[in-house]
C-alpha cells in the first residue's frame, strides 16, 4: 500500500455541510473528495472538460465514439499481444482515412470489407471487454460513462478497500486509447443515432439549440453527431482528441465515500502524478444574435403533443444561471410554484413544468406543457407566457421566494445522504467552472434577494419578445434520418482470455471487508396504537429529515375507485383551506405531502423538515377529516385520465414494458386491464370519490415514521391526532388473476411507426418463489445476461454488433405467490432482427462457459455484498420487501454465503433445469412491413395484436 503523506494541504470551505476538501496535483489534475462514513464504498466519477462542444466540425459525434472507446482498452489492458495487434490497428486507421476521402460507392464498400477482415483478425488479439470485467471483480457497479456538450465523465461505484486498486487500474486507462474491436462499437453508435429517431424530446431539444445558439456549437451540432460524419469515422481524429484534451490539468478525479483524503491524494500521485500537462486550445465562439422577437418551430412525432418555451441566458458561473434556479423553483416545484398553483391545480393544461439547462457559455430556463383535450397549442404556450408575465409584474407572494429557497435547502440536505449526489454537485462545479465557495453560498445569495430582484431579472431577461417556442405535434415525421449499417463479419471473442495486465492486477493482494448484514429487529421498533394499527419507529441519525406514511394493503386490484379517489384528492380543498391554500401551507412549512397508489398498496406520505411534522400532520388530517366537494375539477380529472390512456398508447416504452408485457404475462385478463371503464369513469361523483378517501382510515393500515424525534413523542402525537373509528375494518380481497404458464414458442407482433424495433422474450418460471432460484439467479445475470461484460452483451453487441442495447435477466418476484421470470431484451434496427433473435435464442439455450468469466462474476458478487450497507432510510422498506417474500431476515446473507461456495457445476445445473428448452413469448413491437415474416414464423405462430388488445381499450 502507498504510505499516507505526512502534510497535505487541502483547500476547504468553511461550514460546509459536505466537508469538500480540494487537492490539486503538480500537473494540474484537480481533486474533489468528500467523505461519507454511512457504507464502506466511494463514488468515483473520472471527468474531462471536454465534450460534443469540442467537436471538430467536419467530424461531430467524436467526443462520444471516444467515449465508447475508453472501455475497450489499453497496450496493456485487454491486450493479448499488443505488437501484432498494433499493426493491424495501424493498417485500419490508415484505411478509415481512405474511405474518409473517397466518394465512389462500390471503392468504399470495398475498402470497408477490408476494414472488416483486419478487424476481425485484430479481434483474435484481445481480451474482450476486460476493463469491465476486473472492475467487476473489485466489487465495483453502476460502471458507465456519458459524453454532453462540455463534459465526457466516467463513472463507478467502487468498495472502500478497493481505492488504489481502481487508482491503478485507472491509470491505465486514460494512458492511452487502443483502437480496438471499433467498427462493431460504431455500429452501437449507428443504433444511438437510430433511436433518437424516435425520440420526440430530442427532436425538439434540438430545435430549441438550433434557434438559441445559431452559431455556437450547443445549437450547429449535436452530441451523437450528423448521420454523414458517423459513417466517416477517423482514427487519427479520434486520437487526436484524445491527445489534445484528456491531460491531466484538463481533467478531475471526484470522490465521495468511506475513505481518508491523505491517502486518496497520495494515490492520485502515485499513479496520475506522471501525467504531463499540456496546453490545449481555449474554446472561444461569437456572441450569440440577440432574439428581438419570438422564434417559432414545429415539431412533428408519434408521442402526445406538447410545447416548449425557451429563453436564452448566461453561463453557469453569472448571476443568471443562479437565478435561474430560484426562479424555476418559484414557477415549479410540484406543490406551490405559479405553473403548479395557477396551471396544474386549476387545470388548465393536462401538465405543465419548467426545466433548466446549465451549461459553461449559457443556461437556457425553459417551459413545458402539454395541452388538455381541445386545447390548442397558442392557448397552452399563452398560459405558461402569462405566468411569466406574473414574474414581470411582481404578481406573486413574497413568501414564494424564502419557501422555494427553503425548498432547495431541503433537496439539497437529502441529496447529501447520497455519495451519488454528492459527486454529482461537485463534477457540476468543475465542469461549468464554479468555484465551490460559490456554489456553497448560493444559498446565502439566494436570501438576499427581494422581490424586485425576482422582478428586474424577469423583465431584462424573461421578455415577452426574445423566447423561442416549439410545437411538438403529433404526427408522421418526414425528417428522420437513419444510418444503414455495413455488413460485418462477426468477430470471434475469446471470453477466458486474460491479459498479463489483468494477471498482475488480480494477484495485487487486497484485505476483503466483513460484510454488515441488516438487524431488522434492533433498528425497526414496533408498536401497536390500538389492534389493526401497528406503529413501526425507525431513528434518522443522519439529518432533521423526517417521513410519515399511512400505508394500506389495499390498491387498485381491491378498489378500482381507489386510484381515482387518490387522484382526485390534491384538488379538493376544505371548510378552511382552498386546495391551493393547503398546497401553499404544506409548501411554507417545508413538507411534501404525497399521494400515491398501485395494484396492492396505497400511500399517504408527509415528509420534510422535521420541526414541522407536528404542524404537518395535523394539516393533512383537518384534510382527510374535512374535505369538501367539488365537482369542477372532477370532470377535468376524468376527462385528463382518458387523455392520458390515448397518450401512453403512442409511447413505445409504455406499450412494451407495460401494456405487452402484462398481456403476455397474464392474457386480457391483467393486473394492468383492471380499469374502470371510460363510461364507468364518466359516472364519478365527489360523494362517492370523498367517501373513499375518508373511510380510507376506516381499515386496517400501517404507520411509519422515519426521523429524529422519540418513538414516544411520535407515537403520542399519532394517538392524539390521527382520526380513525374504535375498530379497523380488515383490508377487502383483491381481484385475483392468474400467470399464465408459456407452453409454447409464439411471437406478439404490434404495428407501430418507428425506426427502431423491440424484442422482448418472455418466459413464466417457477410459479411461487424459490429462494434457490433467487440466490442462483443472481450469478446467472451477473454472468449471463446483465452488464457490459455479460456473455449477452459480449455476443450480441461486441461481436456481432446485432443491437444497441441487450440483456437476459431471471428474476425474482416481489410477492410469495407470484412467478419467477425469464426474460431478454433487444433493440435494433428492422433489418437485423433475423441475424439478432436467433443468436440470442442460441445463446440462451446453448448458454457459453467461460470459467474465468464466471469467476469474476462470483468474486463480484461478494465484493459488493462485503461493501453495501442498507442505509438505515431504505431499512424499513427493505424489511417489508423481504416479508412479502416469506422471510424475515436480510436475504443477502443468504446470498453471501452461497455465492462463497457456488461452482460452474452449480451454474451449469442452473442453466439446464430453469433455462434450456424453455419457451418464450416474443413481443415485437415495430413496423410490421420492415420486419421479415419468414422468420416470424419460424419462431412460433405469430398473433398481431392492436393496441386496443393489449391496452384494453
Amino acid at each position: 500500500m502507498t504510505s499516507q503523506p505526512s502534510t497535505v494541504s487541502f483547500q476547504t470551505i468553511k461550514n460546509d455541510p459536505l466537508k469538500v476538501q480540494q487537492y490539486t496535483l503538480s500537473n494540474g489534475l484537480k481533486l474533489f473528495l468528500s467523505v461519507n462514513e454511512n457504507e464502506p464504498r466511494i463514488f468515483t466519477n473520472i471527468v474531462v472538460r471536454a465534450g460534443s462542444k469540442q467537436d471538430p466540425s467536419d467530424t461531430t459525434g467524436l467526443a462520444h465514439y471516444m467515449e465508447h472507446m475508453l472501455f475497450k482498452g489499453t497496450s496493456k489492458i485487454g491486450a493479448l499481444d499488443w505488437e501484432q495487434e498494433a499493426e493491424l490497428l495501424e493498417q485500419i486507421a490508415a484505411l478509415y482515412e481512405k474511405h474518409r476521402q473517397t466518394d465512389d460507392e462500390s471503392e468504399r464498400e470495398h475498402i470497408y470489407k477490408k476494414i472488416d477482415h483486419l478487424s476481425f483478425e485484430a479481434a483474435k488479439l484481445v481480451a474482450p471487454n476486460e476493463y469491465d470485467k476486473l472492475v467487476s471483480s473489485i466489487g465495483g457497479k453502476d460502471t458507465n460513462a456519458y459524453t454532453w456538450v462540455e463534459q465526457t465523465v466516467y463513472v463507478n461505484d467502487i468498495p472502500s478497500n478497493e481505492l488504489e486498486r481502481w487508482m491503478h487500474l485507472e491509470s491505465e486507462r486514460f494512458r492511452m486509447m487502443a483502437l480496438r474491436l471499433f467498427h462493431t462499437e460504431l455500429e452501437t453508435v449507428y443504433e444511438e443515432f437510430n433511436i433518437g429517431q424516435d425520440q420526440d424530446f430530442r427532436k425538439v431539444n434540438k430545435a430549441i439549440r438550433k434557434v438559441l445558439f445559431s452559431n455556437h456549437p450547443y445549437g450547429t451540432q449535436t452530441t451523437i453527431g450528423a448521420a454523414k460524419h458517423l459513417k466517416n469515422p477517423s482514427h487519427r481524429k479520434i486520437q487526436e482528441y484524445f491527445q489534445t484534451y484528456y491531460v491531466p490539468n484538463n481533467m478531475g478525479i471526484i470522490l465521495s465515500g468511506n475513505f481518508e483524503p491523505k491517502q486518496a491524494v497520495a494515490l492520485a500521485e502515485q499513479y496520475f502524478g506522471t501525467y504531463k500537462a499540456k496546453l490545449f486550445p481555449p474554446f472561444s465562439a461569437e456572441p450569440q444574435p440577440a432574439l428581438t422577437e419570438p422564434v417559432h418551430v414545429d415539431v412533428y412525432g408519434q408521442q402526445a403533443a406538447f410545447v416548449d418555451v425557451a429563453w436564452r441566458l448566461g453561463g453557469a458561473d453569472t448571476e443568471d444561471a443562479m437565478l435561474a434556479v430560484l426562479i424555476k423553483q418559484m414557477l415549479y416545484n410540484q406543490q406551490a410554484g405559479l405553473l403548479d398553483i395557477n396551471l396544474n391545480q386549476q387545470q388548465k393544461v393536462l401538465s405543465s413544468q419548467v426545466w433548466l439547462w446549465t451549461y459553461e457559455d449559457y443556461t437556457v430556463l425553459g417551459l413545458y406543457s402539454k395541452p388538455r383535450e381541445g386545447q390548442t397549442m397558442e392557448e397552452a404556450r399563452a398560459l405558461l407566457l402569462e405566468e411569466v408575465q406574473k414574474l414581470r409584474e411582481g404578481t406573486f407572494d413574497d413568501w414564494l421566494i424564502e419557501a422555494a429557497i427553503k425548498d432547495l435547502k431541503l433537496a439539497d440536505v437529502k441529496s447529501s445522504e447520497s455519495n451519488q449526489s454528492r459527486v454529482n454537485l461537485m463534477t457540476q462545479a468543475f465542469i461549468k467552472g464554479i468555484s465551490w465557495e460559490r456554489m456553497l453560498n448560493r444559498f446565502e445569495n439566494w436570501k438576499k434577494l427581494k422581490k424586485e430582484d425576482i422582478v428586474n431579472f424577469a423583465r431584462q431577461h424573461l421578455k415577452a419578445d426574445n423566447y423561442v417556442s416549439v410545437f411538438k405535434y403529433q404526427g408522421e415525421d418526414t425528417d428522420v434520418i437513419k444510418v444503414d449499417k455495413p455488413p460485418i463479419t462477426p468477430v470471434e471473442l475469446k471470453r477466458d482470455a486474460v491479459s498479463a495486465f489483468a494477471k498482475s492486477f488480480l494477484q495485487i493482494p487486497v484485505q476483503n471487508l466483513v460484510p454488515k448484514f441488516a438487524d431488522f429487529p434492533s433498528k425497526i421498533h414496533r408498536a401497536e396504537i390500538q389492534k389493526g394499527l401497528p406503529f413501526d419507529y425507525v431513528y434518522n441519525p443522519d439529518n432533521e429529515l423526517f417521513r410519515l406514511d399511512y400505508i394500506f394493503e389495499m390498491g387498485r386490484i381491491h378498489d378500482r375507485w381507489l386510484p381515482i379517489a387518490i387522484r382526485y384528492l390534491p384538488y379538493l380543498g376544505t371548510s378552511k383551506y382552498s386546495a391551493a391554500e393547503l398546497q401553499r401551507a404544506f409548501f411554507r412549512l417545508g413538507v411534501s405531502f404525497d399521494l400515491h397508489t398501485d395494484d396492492r398498496r396505497s400511500y399517504l406520505t408527509i415528509s420534510g423538515l422535521d420541526e414541522s411534522m407536528p404542524e404537518a400532520l395535523l394539516l393533512m388530517e383537518h384534510l382527510l377529516a374535512d374535505l369538501q366537494a367539488d365537482e369542477e375539477p372532477l370532470g377535468r380529472i376524468i376527462s385528463d385520465i382518458l387523455t392520458r390512456r390515448q397518450h401512453v398508447k403512442q409511447d413505445r416504452s409504455f406499450i412494451l414494458k407495460r401494456a405487452m408485457a402484462n398481456y403476455a404475462r397474464y392474457g386480457a385478463q391483467s393486473p394492468y386491464q383492471y380499469r374502470l371503464e371510460a363510461n364507468v369513469l364518466q359516472q364519478a361523483s365527489s360523494e362517492l370519490l370523498i367517501d373513499k378517501i375518508s373511510n380510507l382510515s376506516g381499515f386496517e393500515h400501517t404507520i411509519h415514521y422515519y426521523g429524529q424525534r422519540t418513538q414516544k413523542e411520535v407515537q403520542s402525537l399519532l394517538e392524539k391526532h390521527h382520526r380513525r373509528p374504535a375498530h379497523l375494518k380488515p383490508i377487502p380481497a383483491a381481484a385475483s388473476f392468474t400467470q399464465l404458464p408459456t407452453e409454447k414458442d409464439e411471437v406478439l407482433l404490434v404495428d407501430f411507426p418507428m425506426v427502431q424495433s423491440d424484442v422482448m422474450l418472455i418466459s413464466r418460471g417457477t410459479p411461487q418463489f424459490s429462494l434457490k432460484e433467487h440466490l442462483m439467479s443472481e450469478l446467472y445475470n451477473e454472468y449471463f445476461g446483465y452488464g457490459l461484460s455479460s456473455i449477452v452483451f459480449q455476443e450480441i453487441r461486441e461481436s456481432k454488433a446485432l443491437a444497441y442495447s441487450t440483456f437476459a435477466y431471471y428474476s425474482s418476484p416481489s410477492l410469495q405467490h407470484q412467478a419467477h421470470y425469464l426474460q431478454a431484451y433487444l433493440g435494433t434496427q428492422p433489418d437485423k432482427l433475423s441475424d439478432a433473435i436467433p443468436a440470442l435464442n442460441n445463446i440462451i439455450q446453448n448458454m457459453p462457459l467461460a470459467p474465468g468469466q464466471l469467476e469474476h462474476a462470483r468474486q463480484s458478487i461478494l465484493r459488493r455484498i462485503e461493501s453495501e450497507y442498507i442505509p438505515d432510510s431504505r431499512l424499513y422498506w427493505e424489511s417489508r420487501a423481504i416479508h412479502r417474500l416469506g422471510f424475515e431476515h436480510d436475504l443477502r446473507a443468504d446470498l453471501y454465503q452461497h455465492m462463497d461456495s457456488t461452482n460452474a457445476q452449480q451454474l451449469i445445473d442452473f442453466h439446464a433445469e430453469h433455462v434450456k428448452g424453455r419457451h418464450f413469448k416474443y413481443l415485437l413491437l415495430g413496423r410490421k412491413k420492415d420486419m421479415d415474416q419468414s422468420l416470424l414464423n419460424k419462431i412460433g405462430e405469430v398473433r398481431e395484436l392492436s393496441l386496443e388488445e393489449v391496452f384494453g381499450y
